[in-house]
């Protein structure tokens, strides 16, 4: 007869080696495979295929120096950590191609040298405890080393666009395709995009990490240089000349990227009046196939917030009030990469824009951006006050208006039966060895973005970015930026709706409860029926002789 004791310990045993058995197998094949489970809608915690594809096309190993401060408090506590978490699993799908090291090298003199001949410097730093608010130096900075060639993340203050930022400097080092040169439009009262301060830096720091940014004067003798790839024309006050049309026309053509931002007028806060702006670009989109509408969009319900000065006592002070003159467009052309992950888009003193029908074969055309069906437009404006637009004005027409169209296909000239105007003697070059080459009668396949707002631009640098990339023909990386950990924002709700919804939140809690107090109260009520029959009948069944 066989002992039980013996069968127990013997069964333990067998369990105990084939655990051990599994948790070795289980981690050799997890060293060599990575996966990870993201429960998000798009993704935001795992990583884009087009870093992944990168990082499989190293052909030597590429070295990560991470330098960075420990003990850092909020909102740089969990920097760290974020960074190394993205770079190791980077280095999983390399094939052991990618190495991460880490070091801490404050205080260290020869850590701090290596991170200097790195090009990470340390940045200012307010540390705040119970008993001690001082300015510390800290670092914040990534080191790519591929061979002979390097690519430095200086400072990584915020986590929004690591993913982008690392892809970039990884496809820089892997590469060597020159980098594509972006054009500035100037010469007509345009925002100055090499400004030290002011709205237009994020825009500007972010095109001249990734691209060669140069401003181009239109009107001057010669063309758009030839090495510009992508040329902005952002909010001119003053007409274009025949030359600069001429110029623009010519850059299309020759199948250079064109993004127009136009502003028909310009606010005066002092006067609460709008004042109009002549850009002459009209006829010119217009033989494009589409037009910029003399009117202005507004949105009671959905916009942004506009300063306004206000007296107050003694003194003028800025207040922010919501204004229906700054539109808040949710419809989004989803398909897009440019605008697909994007919540919303202001656009400040918005034009309407329409697209001709029919447009040529060989175009095709794409509202990227249009309002809410409920926004209204108007002509003849006569105040911005917002207090003026709190009913719908006889005027306005209500409807569903774009904002941001995107054409793209083979253009025809609109100088086709022209020849090329006479460039202005007053005004610089528009290219540094003028040549007058031969008018261009039809165009390459290239891009046209139109937007019937200037300060547009200024809001949306996350926008811009992405266009310049898309217009470059850059999509991988569109993708990996557009992935940036934000909180979506909320769409605002008309108050009817909004009646009907608090009716079914107060109703929601209470309506179930009365509902089952009732059954219960009738199922108890038929309960005590049939118990009072059973009783009587029993009754009658025992005084029966």
């Amino acid at each position: 007869m066989l002992d039980p004791r013996r069968n127990l310990l013997a069964d333990a045993w067998a369990q105990m080696v084939l655990v051990v058995v599994v948790v070795v197998l289980a981690n050799t094949w997890a060293s060599r495979h990575f996966t990870r489970l993201d429960l998000t809608a798009d993704k935001l915690y795992s990583l884009d295929m087009a870093s992944r594809s990168l990082v499989t096309r190293l052909e030597r190993p590429l070295t990560a120096r991470v330098f960075f401060t420990d003990g850092l408090q909020a909102p740089y506590n969990n920097h760290e950590q974020l960074v190394v978490d993205m770079l190791e699993e980077l280095a999983a799908y390399s094939g052991g191609m990618l190495r991460v090291r880490v070091d801490d090298p404050t205080g260290v003199p020869e850590l701090e040298e290596e991170a200097r001949r790195f090009g990470i410097t340390p940045i200012q730093y307010r540390y705040d405890s119970a008993t001690v608010k001082e300015l510390k130096r800290v670092y914040m900075g990534v080191a790519l080393v591929y061979g002979e060639k390097q690519e430095v993340l200086p400072a990584i203050t915020q986590t929004a666009t690591l993913e982008y930022d690392l892809a970039r400097a990884i496809r820089s080092l892997i590469t060597d395709e020159e980098r594509r040169t972006v054009g500035w439009a100037t010469g007509h009262g345009e925002p100055d995009l090499a400004a030290e301060r002011g709205p237009l830096l994020a825009i500007r720091n972010g095109l001249v990490e990734r691209y060669d940014v140069r401003t181009v004067p239109l009107g001057g003798a010669g063309a758009v240089p030839e090495d510009v790839d992508a040329l902005l024309i952002v909010g001119p006050q003053r007409p274009l000349s025949a030359r600069a049309l001429y110029q623009v026309d010519q850059f299309l053509m020759r199948g250079g990227a064109l993004a127009v931002f136009l502003a028909n007028m310009s606010p005066d806060l002092r006067a609460m009046r709008p004042l109009r702006v002549f850009h002459g670009m009209e006829g010119l989109l217009e033989g494009y196939g589409v037009t910029v509408r003399r009117d202005v969009v507004i949105d009671r319900v959905r916009n942004g917030m506009m300063n306004l000065p206000v007296r107050q006592g003694q003194q003028v002070v800025q207040v922010p009030v919501n204004s229906p003159l700054i539109p808040k467009a949710t419809e989004l052309d989803r398909d897009n990469l440019v605008v697909k992950d994007l919540d919303a888009m202001l656009f400040p003193f918005a034009s309407s824009l329409e697209v001709e029908e029919p447009l040529p074969p060989e175009v095709r055309a794409t509202v990227l951006a249009r309002t809410h069906p409920e926004a209204g437009r108007l002509a003849g404006l006569r105040t911005i006050a917002p207090e003026a637009f709190r009913a719908q004005l006889s005027s306005e027409e209500k409807g569903s208006w774009p904002l941001l169209v995107a054409l793209e296909g083979s253009f025809s000239s609109a100088f086709a039966d022209q020849q090329a105007p006479p460039p202005d003697p007053e005004l610089p070059p528009t290219q540094a060895d003028p040549v007058e080459a031969a008018p261009m009668r039809a165009g390459a396949p290239t891009q046209l973005v139109v937007a019937g707002s200037a300060d547009f631009v200024v809001n949306q640098p996350r926008f811009v970015l992405n266009l310049v990339d898309w217009m470059v023909e850059d999509a991988a990386l569109i993708a990996i930026r557009s992935k940036s950990l934000e909180l979506p924002a909320l769409e605002p709700v008309d108050p009817a709706r909004a009646s009907r919804i608090k009716l079914a939140n107060l109703a929601g809690g209470v309506a179930p409860l009365l509902l089952l107090g009732l059954l219960r109260w009738a199922l108890r009520r038929r309960t005590g029926g049939y118990r009072q029959q059973g009783q009587a009948a029993t009754t009658d069944d025992g005084a029966a002789p």
